[in-house]
């Protein structure tokens, strides 16, 4: 099954990753046609205050979670990814502009991040306080 077509948008105010690992660069199959994004693997993640808003064309849908626990072999396929390591040092990456060397340490967190996450594959998926937002018309897709 293709991604969208537009990669939908993800903010979380903090990324915990446990065995986290930049594996590089693939093409993501979307309903459009393949697009470049950056493989993230690892054991397992924490986000907290997740919103994840469509941007395929259709109407946009808004998903949030207070806290939303990926774990087993989790992988995020993303065309964009910014945030603040260890809440410090703000970087922006993309599939073209990746950190040298291409591996991180399995303790670092981001906070402030926002991506665009063409796909997510997992074993497990755990939200808290899961909400479904459709916005009326003129109204942002915020939960």
């Amino acid at each position: 099954v293709p991604a969208a077509a537009r990669a939908p948008t993800v903010s979380t105010s903090l990324f915990a990753p446990n065995g986290f690992l930049l594996a590089g660069v693939t093409h993501v199959p979307t309903a459009d046609g393949p697009v470049k994004a950056m493989v993230l693997k690892m054991r397992a993640a924490s986000l907290t205050d997740y919103r994840l808003t469509t941007r395929d064309g259709g109407p946009e849908l808004a998903l949030g979670a207070r806290k939303l626990d990926l774990s087993g072999d989790v992988t995020l396929y993303l065309t964009k990814f910014s945030g603040c390591l260890e809440g410090l040092l703000c970087l922006t990456f993309t599939p073209d502009q990746l950190p040298v060397p291409p591996v991180v340490p399995p303790f670092v967190f981001m906070t402030n991040v926002d991506a665009e996450q063409a796909l997510v594959t997992s074993d497990l998926i755990v939200a808290d306080g899961l909400t479904l937002r459709a916005p009326a018309d003129g109204d942002r897709a915020e939960p």
